[in-house]
Order: C-alpha cells, then structure tokens, then sequence
C-alpha cells in the first residue's frame, strides 16, 4: 500500500494564491515622515492611490 506524503513547513502542497495573469512589483522610497505624509494627502485631494499619483506626475503610463 502506498504511504501518503505528508508534507511540513507553511501551508499545504499546492497552496497558495491562483495565477491572475496581472504582473505586479513592488518598490519602496523613503523620506521624511513629513515628506511621505505630504506624498499621501497629495494623492488623496487627486483621488488617487500614491502609486498612481507618482505615475502621472512622472509621465509613466500603466
């Protein structure tokens, strides 16, 4: 008779999140906390996430 894997560490064999296709990566800046809440509320008054605002300002499309 066979003996069924038994599988340790995080999770369970074949676990996780499902491919979706999109492809996302993430970068970090840093400065001030004063400088990151003014990047914040700059984002907010447009309606916008900060990732999105630091696009268009900067001319990158998505």
């Amino acid at each position: 008779m066979a003996e069924e894997k038994k599988y340790s560490g995080y999770g369970y064999h074949g676990g996780g999140r499902k491919a979706t296709g999109i492809k996302r990566v993430a970068i970090c800046i840093s400065g001030q906390p004063e400088q990151i809440e003014k990047l914040k509320k700059m984002a907010a008054q447009e309606e916008k996430t900060v990732s999105a605002f630091i696009f268009e300002k900067t001319g990158v499309m998505k």
